[in-house]
């Protein structure tokens, strides 16, 4: 599907009429410069895909009528939830973007002992980030953001998942034995440490409750990087990538 598309609400739709938001009908007037007759794919977020012809088109209000509807595609079969300490600057933001496409379902913020405490709100910019990457690179579900947790917040929901993973560059398994000796799970929490890796105890805590842990080989790599590469390389073994 090449057609621009857009993620609405549920109010957005009236019938088979759509109403995009006024921002959604910016960038369809002024920068896709779509007009009457133009396709457009509208997703409810709740697994559904909506072609709809353009009738109206404003700067400020555009509207449109469903022609077709079918079930969205493009969600992996391995639920991956990333528990990604904060991290400086963008690389969060960048996170976020890279990790929806691969296919993260879940993000868990979390401030560990090395991670840089944030004062400013970003969680309506991490928000927008997730959803323009989810419509770009084909998604049927925005990935779902939760607060920030703290370290024993979040290491006491990953530890529910029928697979913990938390990658550290030292005493761990090679991700390579892990595949080979673990039978694939249908949700997997990955933990992700900051610039300056998790604090040793946290790791052993992670241990003594179940966490395996893994590292990605013999090169150091950034905690953006790591972040991406590990939801890949599991989606690449155990859902679909590749």
């Amino acid at each position: 599907m090449s057609e621009p598309r857009f993620f609405i609400p549920p109010d957005a739709r009236h019938g088979e009429r759509v109403t995009f938001s006024p921002e959604q009908s910016r960038q369809i007037s002024k920068v896709l410069r779509l007009r009457p007759g133009s396709v457009v794919y509208a997703l409810d977020n709740a697994g559904w895909i909506y072609t709809v012809r353009l009738e109206t088109v404003g700067r400020e209000r555009v509207v449109g009528r469903v022609v077709d509807r079918q079930a969205a595609g493009g969600e992996p079969p391995l639920e991956v939830i990333l528990y990604v300490a904060l991290l400086k600057g963008e690389k969060m933001d960048w996170v976020l973007q890279k990790g929806t496409e691969v296919g993260v379902t879940q993000f868990v913020p979390m401030l560990t002992r090395r991670a840089v405490v944030r004062r400013r709100e970003v969680k309506a910019r991490w928000e927008r980030i997730l959803q323009e990457a989810a419509e770009q690179s084909g998604r049927a579900f925005i990935p779902r953001l939760a607060p920030v947790h703290s370290w024993e917040e979040a290491l006491e929901h990953a530890v529910r998942a029928p697979l913990c993973l938390l990658a550290h560059p030292s005493d761990a398994v090679p991700l390579r034995r892990l595949w080979e000796s673990t039978s694939p799970p249908d949700r997997v929490a990955l933990l992700v440490g900051p610039e300056g890796g998790f604090a040793e105890e946290e790791v052993e805590e992670a241990r003594a409750r179940g966490c395996r842990i893994v590292h990605l080989g013999p090169r150091i790599l950034r905690a953006e990087t790591a972040a991406v590469i590990l939801p890949a390389l599991l989606l690449h073994h155990w859902g679909d990538l590749g």
